[in-house]
């Protein structure tokens, strides 16, 4: 096995992990970015995520850390159309977070 390959394996690896781990869909991530935007506080964007899915795995720690914009979401995981709105609206909420919008 050549460095390269070894190192796309690694990679992919790593994606895999920290995608379960996140324990959140992508659409969840989404719908989040897009409601702090709306200007929903987090426990208003919580409850409704809970109450369409009483099955998702989120938590108000993890829907507050999301809101802030810090969830990596991979290409691999999404359309290329998805991929690029997520990179939008992930800049629109640091945004958001800094004053600048």
């Amino acid at each position: 096995m050549d460095k390269l390959s070894f190192i796309q394996i690694k990679q992919n690896r790593r994606q895999q992990k920290r995608a379960q781990k996140r324990a959140v869909t992508c659409d969840e991530v989404l719908f989040i970015f897009e409601k702090v935007l709306e200007g929903w506080p987090t426990i208003k964007i919580y409850n409704t995520l809970i109450q369409t899915n009483p099955t998702s795995y989120i938590t108000k720690k993890n829907t507050e850390t999301i809101a802030t914009g810090n969830c990596k979401l991979y290409p691999s995981e999404l359309t290329v159309e998805q991929y690029t709105y997520y990179t939008l609206l992930r800049e629109k909420v640091y945004a958001y977070h800094s004053g600048r919008l």
